[in-house]
């Protein structure tokens, strides 16, 4: 493996310093809800709607490959974490 040295008495850049402005792989996010196994004609705008039946959709993601294609996953952004686990209640119920 190759390291690559800073000149002697160099400061170490910014970039290495400051914190990442994005979640860390495998955040959670408690008002986001994971949505597997839709096709792919649904839009996030169909999401939305079915989803709205339980709160305050903040927004939809459909996940897709490089050419678009929908890889039949998505998650859905509540307003607040009790209209997620609200969804959860009310599915295993």
């Amino acid at each position: 493996m190759h390291k690559m040295a800073a000149p002697a008495g160099a400061a170490p850049t910014a970039a290495l310093e400051a914190p990442l402005s994005a979640p860390k792989y495998g955040t959670l996010i408690p008002n986001r809800i994971f949505v597997g196994g839709i096709s792919g004609d649904t839009t996030e705008s169909d999401l939305c709607r079915v989803f709205s039946a339980y709160g305050n959709v903040k927004s939809t993601k459909i996940i897709v490959d490089r050419a678009g294609v929908s890889k039949g996953y998505g998650f859905v952004t509540f307003e607040t974490e009790q209209e997620a686990q609200r969804l959860q209640t009310d599915a295993y119920s």
